[in-house]
Parts: structure tokens; sequence; C-alpha cells
């Protein structure tokens, strides 16, 4: 099954684009290299430093070893590595589910359940921070698990790499540090000889000793300073960057995110079946742990271990989420930073589903019993089919997965309530559509993020590359052009123009390509620009502004008019705020660049409706925060606006 999935994985590996994260993550793989090579210096930003290295450093010496310096192969090369690390985390659950329960269908289901999570399969090609610690924490889960069974200094040096390996790829690795110890302590106390209390101090002291070293070993920040992980604790449990995100319609900011933003935004994403059945498997071991607490406390040398396993399972997906609401630590993205949650909630799971099928073998009809634990089967199978349908259909978008309890089916609701895709990694279908749609054509192109369209053309074929040319500094490859299409990643509304292109995930816009040449699309659509133009210039401008276009107001519709888009207007930009008649509050309405409109007989248009709601004024000034406005405008006394009030 995993050798099926690998091949799936090698067939839609081309399908991703390059995320946000990617280059600063290749960067830092990069300088940490060239510093233990004693070639260059560690990356000088304070949360950059203390990144690890464990999986980004063995993509840099692959990249070099194979020779690649194109950036399509070292793209697609970081891409299916990444992902063929997340299979085998899959196959590491495969193997403990069959030793904890000894059902090979039930560790079929496991390894299903783990590689079939929309948004988890998505980031496994293209997020080589958060997945690789989901792959290594199941790994590492696996090594816990044995060095127990083994009870040998050779296991529990196995798991302390592990241990090691997962606080360089993220610092809440660390949590599993006292997991073990803890335990350990307890078999210490509960040893009954001499002999089995230096086998427990030899076992913990190789332990502790294998992830001390692994950790220091991998850890460059380390080698100056090996306190300095303590710093590292602080800058990940507060992170510098005050990052926020749609949450519940309203944005989360840290530190005012709300303590149910971490398991919302978990039950929100995560297929029901598998949040039913980990709250099933959870409540199930709680239960038979506070029933009959004598086999918590037996040793480890008993063979009495599975529910003492079953409990670090339930440990390690509650206590993470207890302590970021605690500590308040700065979460965003969703719940990117925590998917190795999945891999405890993955197997507490798989309890529950056994737990459902232990209480059909009791029933006291044999034939009832079968009968309930095929149903039951034939349920969990229905499961992975649908998640798996949903993955092809949003495919390659599954990173904005949502379920039932989220109304996916309203326009535009799950955009205006929540951060839908916000990796970037979307740049490219945009990039690709114009490519195939304008396949002869050179393309000028410029974008609400320029940077990440860079990126993720990238990624692209070398001639399909040399086709695309962005128009806006620092990337201005074509000096003097205008740009012929907008990406605009912050749909939010009536475009300026004519739009080419609309990416949908759940009846919601997520990205538009809008044309600013009227050349390039339908010469009806064109006349009706041109002549919205005419209509709007035709009157007496609303405001004559000292940023280089005029204001007109037509109906319920605001028209910017200026001289020429041109391309070497490099000024901050303008940005229209709207005031209503009651309440202190601001609304911004829309952010003018000054390189970008449609081009109209060698003017430039831009159109946006007014809000339908009482108006007290009309702020326009430079983009720059901060700064005044250059112009207050008050609508209450401009023609057809002033019957809203």
């Amino acid at each position: 099954m995993v050798a099926l999935f690998a091949v799936v994985g090698i067939a839609v590996v081309d399908h991703y684009g390059v995320s946000t994260d990617e280059p600063q993550q290749r960067f830092i793989a990069q300088t940490n290299i060239d510093y233990a090579l004693g070639t260059g210096d560690l990356p000088t930003y304070h949360s950059d430093r203390y990144y690890g290295v464990a999986f980004e450093a063995p993509l840099i010496l692959i990249e070099r070893l194979l020779g690649l310096t194109d950036s399509r192969a070292i793209y697609l090369s970081r891409h299916l590595l990444t992902h063929l690390f997340f299979l085998a985390g899959g196959w590491f659950c495969y193997l403990l589910t069959c030793r904890l329960f000894g059902d090979r269908r039930l560790a079929l289901f496991a390894l299903l359940l783990f590689l079939l999570h929309p948004r988890i399969y998505a980031h496994s090609f293209f997020n080589s921070k958060d997945l690789p610690f989901l792959a290594a924490f199941m790994i590492a889960i696996y090594l816990t698990h044995h060095a127990f069974r083994r009870g040998t200094a050779a296991a529990f040096a196995a798991c302390g790499v592990a241990a090691g390996v997962l606080i360089n790829l993220r610092v809440m690795g660390v949590m599993l540090f006292p997991a073990v110890a803890g335990l350990r302590a307890l078999d210490l106390m509960l040893a009954r000889n001499p002999a089995a209390r230096r086998r427990v101090l030899v076992t913990t002291a190789a332990f502790v000793l294998a992830a001390a070293g692994t950790l220091y070993a991998l850890s460059p920040y380390l080698w100056r300073d090996p306190l300095a992980i303590a710093d590292a604790f602080t800058a990940f449990a507060w992170h510098p960057e005050s990052a926020s995100g749609l949450f519940h319609g309203r944005w989360a900011r840290w530190p005012s995110i709300p303590p149910h933003y971490l398991p919302t935004w978990m039950a929100i994403t995560t297929p029901p079946a598998t949040l039913l059945l980990c709250l099933i498997g959870a409540g199930a071991t709680l239960g038979r742990g506070i029933a009959r607490p004598g086999r918590l406390l037996r040793s480890a040398y008993t063979r009495n271990t599975r529910l003492r396993f079953e409990w670090l399972l339930l440990a390690c997906l509650t206590l993470p989420i207890a302590a970021v609401a605690t500590l308040n630590s700065n979460i965003y993205d969703g719940w990117r930073q925590m998917y190795f949650l999945y891999a405890p909630a993955c197997l507490l799971a798989v309890c529950g589903l056994r737990a459902l099928l232990a209480a059909a073998r009791r029933l006291r009809s044999r034939a009832a019993a079968a009968r309930l634990q095929r149903w039951l089967f034939a349920l969990a199978a229905a499961a992975l089919v649908t998640t798996a349908a949903d993955m092809v259909r949003l495919h390659p978008n599954q990173e904005g997965y949502f379920n039932f309890l989220v109304d996916r089916r309203t326009p535009e609701h799950v955009r205006s309530h929540w951060d839908l895709l916000y990796w970037n990694t979307e740049y490219r279908q945009a990039l690709e559509y114009l490519l195939a749609r304008y396949p002869d054509s050179t393309l000028y192109v410029d974008g609400s993020n320029t940077a990440r369209m860079f990126f993720n053309r990238a990624i692209l074929p070398d001639a399909a590359r040399r086709r695309i040319l962005f128009t806006q500094p620092p990337f201005d490859e074509a000096p003097g052009q205008p740009a012929s299409f907008y990406v605009n990643r912050y749909v939010g509304g009536p475009a300026f123009g004519p739009v080419v292109y609309t990416l949908r995930v759940y009846h919601s816009a997520v990205l538009e390509v809008i044309a600013t040449d009227l050349s390039l699309v339908n010469p009806a659509i064109a006349d009706r620009y041109r002549a919205a133009y005419r209509a709007a210039v035709a009157g007496k401008p609303l405001a004559r502004t000292e940023l280089g276009f005029d204001l007109y107001l037509e109906g319920s519709t605001l028209t910017w008019a200026k001289e020429s888009c041109r391309p070497d207007d490099t000024r901050p930009g303008v940005v229209l705020r709207v005031v209503p008649a009651e309440g202190a509050w601001e609304e911004n309405l829309h952010f003018h660049f000054g390189r970008y409109g449609v081009r109209v007989d060698g003017h430039c248009l831009i159109r946006r409706p007014v809000p339908d709601y009482p108006i007290r004024t009309l702020k326009i000034g430079r983009g720059e925060r901060g700064d005044e406005p250059s112009v207050v405008i008050d609508l209450r006394a401009a023609g057809p606006a002033a019957r809203r009030q």
C-alpha cells in the first residue's frame, strides 16, 4: 500500500507549487551547512538561527550530490523527498499498530487514516517544516514503544536519537523527553531488585545521552553556546512574528488568539470519522485507566504495557493543546504548526475502532457480533473512500479542505470566515493558466505578491519560465513595459478590471487574474470598459488628487482615472478608506499601488463600487503606515451618495 501511494506521489508531485516558507527554509539549511564546513555564518534573524536542519540539511546535501542547479529540478526533488518521508511515517504507523493489536486489518486502517488527511497530504509535498516533524514524531512513537517492549540500552538509545531529532526539527519535540523519563522514573520506583534498578538506570542514561548528543550534533547554533537551547524554546513558544489569520470571520492576531483557536481548527479540518473515532478511543483509554489504575503502575517488564502506552498517546495529544492555550503561544496558519498531533490522534482513532469491535464481540449472539463487526469495518472503509474522493475533487488544493462542520456550499462563506489557502502554492495554477491560454505570448505580470509568484515560476519548465516577466520591483524584469495581467490573491469584492481566471475552492474565490490590457480580452468586454471610462470622465471630478489621479463618483461607483499606467511609477501607493456615518472604525476598501489599472486607449482606469451603507467621509492617502490622508472627501454632499445617508 505504501508503494502504491509512492507511485501516486511521483505522478502528482509536479502538480504543487512552491510554498511560502520553502525558499527561506532552503536558505537556512544552506547557511547551517556552510557554517558547519567553516565557509559561512549562521542566519542572523532571531528565530531563523534556531530552526533545526535535521531534515533540510539532507535535502541540500542530496541536491549538491546530484548536481542539481535548475530551480525546477531542485524544488521537485524537495517535494518528492518530503513526501516520501511522510510515507515513511505512515509505514511506521502501520508497524506500530501491528505490534499494538496484532491485527493487520487495523494496521491497514491506521495506515490509510494517516495518509488520507487532505490538508496533511497536500502539505506533505511543499511543507518541509511541519510534515517532516509529523513523520518523525510517528517514527519516534514507534521507537518509544519498541524501547519499552525490548527494555535494552540499544533500544532506548535509538529512542533517544529520535527525541534529539524531534527537538531539532521543532522544540515542541521535547515533550517526548519528559514522557520517557517519567515512565522510567516510575519503573525505577517499581523495580523489585537491584539488578532491575540498574537496568532502568542504564537504559535511562542511554536515552538521555543519545538525545542530548543527537540534538547537539544536529544544531550548529548549540556549538557556540549549548545553553542557547533556552533561547530556542523562548523564540518558538512566543514567536516574534505577530502573525494573524481569519478565524470565525474575524482576524485573530497574537497575543489575542482565543484559547479554542487550535482545537477548533483541528475539528473543522480533520475528516469527521477520524474525529469521532479519536474521541471514542480517547474515552475508552481514559476509562480503562481510571477503572484499573493498577495496570498503569505496573512495571514495563510485565506484559501489561499497552494501556500505559495508550495513556502516553493521550498525553501527547492533549498536553500540547493545553500548553499552547496556557502559554498563549503564537499559533497561526490554522494548526499546521501542530500537525504532529495527528500522529497520536490517528493511533487513538484506531483504538476507538478497536473498542467498538470489542463491544460488538460482547453480544450474546455470535452471528450478530460478526455481522456488527463487518458493518463497522464497512463504515470505516466508506469513511476512507469519502475522504479520498474529497482529496481527488480538491486536487491540488487539498490544503483548503474543511469538513461538514463548516458551511461549504454558500458562495464565499469559507473565504470570508476562514483562512482558505495560505501557503501561496496556487500562484502556480494562475501562471499555468496564462501560459495555456496565451501560448504564443510573452506574459507581463504584476500581482498582490510578486515574490510568491516569482518562486512559483521557479518550478515551471525552463521554456515556460522565459515567457513570464514580472513588472513590479524588485522583480522588474521588463523596464518600461506595463503589466498585461494582475494576479490578485486578496479577493474581496468586484475586481477593478476584466477577470480572465478565477480559482475557487468550495465556491469561494481565492485567486483571480485580471487583464489590464484590453487587447487580450473579448472585444465586447473591452468596449464596455471604454464606454465606462468615457461616461466616468464626462462629469466633473469629485477630487483632483496630488497623487496622480482624478476621482469620479457615478451613482454608486467610484472611478480612478489617470493619464497612464506608468510602469516606472514607484510611489508607495494609494489607500482608500471608507468611514461609516456611525461608529469610529474604518474599512479599507481598496489598495491602489500606482502600477496597475486597466489601460483604456492610453489612459488608466480603475472602478470600484461604494459599500451600500451610510458613509460619512472618504479618505484617500498614501499607502505607507502612519501617514496622514492627503484628501478627505465628505460624501454627504457628493450627489447620489448623499441619498444613502
